[in-house]
């Protein structure tokens, strides 16, 4: 008996950890690769922008991925799509460390970020598939904050393989990393997501584009939407300047840059651990309209510090923490709050929620990347417009529940 409780106490810890690395693939397909961009951009022989769009062409991936993934997951079974979305992530990472020009790696990116979004999008799908209400948005946080391990040790890491082995070895790392969780992948026995009598022979434009219809319609899920984006899309501001502005304001040396990241991250993952316990206590739309709070407030300061002490790092590192604790405290909980909206369509529902959320990262993280003016004025002022968006679609949600009553 006791054999057996360590056994599926087992099985619990690897499904836990394969449902992270799911989560995973996006950021560790960023944050590994962060460091490696001056490197990259003077070997290519390209220009920052051009580089930063690196970026936002594997958020455009992702995107377009998660509308094919979520929608297959629904139909085929999660395990048999996710297999799929995994090996070809794996082919693609090794594809994008052959680029030699960066038309090559931009085209590179889009793929790779389409596999990517397998994980992003069906490990949302099987979270609400084994829970419900606050409890997945519970489980979505755990999930989310034992991911933000990677942003506090990936750029380190990849600030390592880029100085010993160059910037290619980051996207090789990248496959091997999807290679573990394809190996954990087997621990994640899933029932059929709809019974098999109505799963369709074929899966056509006209049923993804009623799924966002009907999504886009419930003003619930638009606040959720909006929360979980804008809040985001002033993460993803921050990503996609972060290693220029570290060095252009701030003067921290690439070897150095992994630890200066990581002490901001400690924010989210602090975020999301406490959301995990908040939101039993509070509700999953309560804790999100607080950190849509602490986001406005902490950019709104961060803007004020740039104005009138742009060199001020301490000060910067502290209020960076602060952000990143409140895209904690919303994250998780938009994005199971819209997708708990569908039980039975659960694939469809995040693909919508995820391909709006990496498009929108993609568009914001480009214009970040135009606007850059080796200052922190313009990415700031972004991530504050975003912020203040956020706590609109928070106060959506509220106003949807109240007219729900």
């Amino acid at each position: 008996m006791k054999n057996h409780g360590s056994k599926r106490n087992r099985r619990d810890i690897i499904r836990f950890a394969t449902l992270t690395g799911l989560l995973t693939f996006v950021p560790i397909s960023t944050d590994l690769y962060l460091p490696a961009i001056p490197m990259m951009t003077a070997e290519l022989g390209s220009t920052i922008s051009q580089s930063q769009l690196t970026l936002s062409l594997f958020m455009l991936g992702v995107a377009c991925g998660q509308v094919i993934f979520g929608p297959l997951s629904d139909q085929f079974g999660r395990l048999p799509v996710i297999r799929l979305g995994t090996l070809t992530f794996v082919g693609f990472s090794l594809l994008s460390s052959l680029a030699w020009n960066i038309e090559y790696m931009w085209l590179a990116r889009v793929a790779q970020g389409a596999a990517a979004a397998s994980g992003a999008v069906i490990s949302r799908a099987l979270i609400r598939d084994r829970y419900e209400g606050n409890r997945a948005a519970q489980m979505m946080a755990l999930t989310g904050a034992a991911m933000a391990s990677v942003p506090l040790v990936a750029p380190s890491l990849g600030a390592y393989i880029t100085v010993e082995f160059g910037w290619r070895f980051t996207f090789v790392a990248q496959s091997l990393f999807a290679v573990l969780v394809y190996l954990g992948l087997s621990s994640l026995q899933t029932k059929p997501s709809r019974p098999t009598s109505d799963i369709k022979t074929k899966l056509t434009l006209g049923d993804i584009a009623v799924s966002f219809k009907d999504c886009l319609s419930n003003p619930k899920f638009l606040g959720y939407q909006v929360a979980g984006t804008l809040s985001f899309c002033g993460l993803f501001i921050y990503l996609s300047t972060v290693s220029f502005f570290l060095t252009d304001v701030f003067r921290v040396p690439t070897q150095f840059f992994g630890l200066a990241f990581a002490m901001t991250v400690v924010g989210f993952v602090i975020g999301s651990l406490l959301s995990s316990r908040l939101v039993m206590k509070w509700g999953q739309d309560k804790t999100l309209h607080r950190g849509t709070f602490v986001c406005v407030l902490t950019n709104s300061a961060v803007l004020l510090l740039t104005l009138y002490l742009p060199s001020s790092t301490v000060g910067f590192a502290i209020l960076s923490i602060l952000f990143f604790f409140g895209i904690g405290l919303i994250s998780a909980n938009a994005s199971m709050g819209a997708v708990s909206l569908y039980p039975h369509k659960a694939g469809a529902a995040s693909a919508v929620y995820g391909c709006i959320h990496s498009l929108s990262s993609a568009t914001m993280g480009a214009i970040a990347g135009l606007l850059y003016a080796g200052r922190l004025l313009e990415p700031v002022s972004l991530m504050l417009l975003c912020s203040v968006g956020a706590l609109f679609g928070s106060a959506l949600i509220h106003r949807s529940r109240h007219h729900a009553i």
